[in-house]
């Protein structure tokens, strides 16, 4: 059905339960929060072929541009079948990958479930739609009876309960609103990972005209959306200063709004938005450099546990930090790195989501042409020397020991006339002088 055709089916559809109602048959409603208190709203029983996905829904707006740049054009599901099915795909699959003109993956987890309870239990609760059929609410189970009546010729999901939302009774931002506390409140600390819920809340706070660099107004705005985070305000707080520092991080690499490219990668803007915080208040004649170090960092995908132990070693080890920062300066400046943002395998992505281990959790940003294991080795030694300095003397040299007794003269003879060799000669002098120091004590 094209967009005329739905209309009039709907609009049939809800003319016969008039009809229905002024010969004594009531017709059922649902309660919904709108403009700040619980309406009942008409339900109606409508055909399935006359609802549309919705292109613009938040829930996968992150995926939707990744697998549209990927494609090479808009996905528009309503007059393209293929584009339905890639979008069905994008809200029921998994590991994600594009097959000539379509998105296709492996049913998910979570599709399984939906689908078992709806088979178990029936439609619980109605969809939300525009009178055009433009599902703004339940399009995840529009997929899933799409798919259905597409593989299998279910006939007994012919028919769905739907509220229809007039225009004029319900302007956009008023269902906007709803939209967003729909979404934000299904357990957002549960699906922390899931850059779609920052999305949104960002765009609540866009509406709450927000100043991303006052730190005063991102705590008024988390007061004004705490409701969204569990009631905690300082929970929401993170979340909003974690987007603020996406939305830098996406500047900084030449990719502004182009949040797709962060896919899984949240969690460490989570931290950084924490260190910030600290630096802003306390040291705020260091907070550039810090954040030019934190963005590096990500940047070599450093997670996020490492990205709070820079913090630490700012807080504890001033000379470290130091020597660190003038570390990572020194290497991009050899390289003259590009920092520029490529989008990342989405497949590859949702693997390493589903995987045991941290760093399996927590895919790194994709930089072509960027220093990126000797930025990661640089921080990740740093880190390292850094947890043992509280070592017994005896541990410290055992462990110096195990690490320069494999290494021989051949091995230092060739690194010294590679790419680093520079950098390794600075570190090998280091050790000679240190040994040289130390030597007297053994006489």
């Amino acid at each position: 059905m094209n967009a005329n055709e739905r209309t009039a089916s709907i609009k049939d559809a809800v003319d016969r339960a008039k009809d229905g109602a002024r010969n004594g048959t009531p017709i059922p409603s649902h309660g919904l929060w709108c403009r700040e208190r619980w309406q009942d709203f008409p339900k109606y029983s409508v055909p399935v072929d006359a609802l549309a996905l919705n292109i613009d829904n938040r829930r996968f707006a992150a995926e939707r541009k990744l697998m549209e740049e990927k494609l090479g054009h808009s996905l528009d599901p309503e007059n393209d079948p293929n584009d339905e099915q890639s979008v069905i795909s994008i809200l029921l699959d998994t590991g994600h990958r594009v097959d000539g003109d379509v998105v296709t993956g492996t049913p998910s987890k979570d599709y399984q479930a939906l689908l078992k309870d709806w088979q178990k239990r029936g439609q619980e609760s109605p969809f939300w739609i525009r009178p055009d059929g433009t599902v703004r609410n339940g399009n995840r189970r529009l997929a899933m009876l799409k798919r259905l009546r597409a593989k299998e010729g279910i006939e007994g999901t012919r028919f769905v309960q739907a509220i229809v939302l007039e225009p004029t009774e319900l302007n956009e931002q008023e269902l906007f609103e709803m939209e967003q506390r729909e979404q934000l409140t299904e357990n957002f600390k549960v699906r922390y990972t899931d850059i779609n819920l920052l999305l949104t809340l960002r765009d609540a706070a866009q509406a709450q005209r927000i100043d991303w660099n006052s730190p005063d107004d991102i705590d008024r705005v988390a007061g004004e959306l705490q409701e969204f985070a569990g009631g905690d305000k300082s929970y929401a707080g993170v979340q909003l200063r974690a987007i603020k520092y996406m939305d830098d991080y996406l500047s900084f690499s030449g990719s502004p709004s182009e949040y797709q490219k962060l896919i899984g990668q949240i969690e460490r803007f989570r931290d950084v938005g924490k260190i910030m915080t600290k630096m802003l208040e306390d040291y705020p004649d260091d907070a550039v450099d810090m954040l030019q170090l934190l963005f590096a960092s990500i940047t070599a995908g450093v997670t996020h546990g490492n990205i709070r132990s820079i913090g630490r070693i700012f807080r504890e080890d001033r000379t470290e930090y130091t020597r660190l920062r003038d570390r990572i300066i020194n290497i991009e400046q050899q390289s003259e790195p590009n920092t520029k943002l490529e989008s990342p395998d989405l497949a590859a992505v949702e693997a390493d989501l589903s995987g045991d281990t941290d760093e399996a959790e927590e895919p790194a940003p994709i930089v072509s042409d960027y220093p990126t294991g000797r930025v990661k080795s640089a921080v990740l030694d740093a880190i390292d020397g850094f947890g043992s300095r509280n070592l017994e003397i005896a541990r410290k040299l055992s462990q110096a020991v195990e690490r320069l007794r494999p290494i021989t003269g051949d091995h230092i003879s060739e690194a010294l006339g590679e790419a680093d060799g520079a950098e390794i000669r600075e570190y090998l002098t280091e050790i000679v002088s240190w040994a040289d120091s130390a030597k007297p004590l053994l006489e």
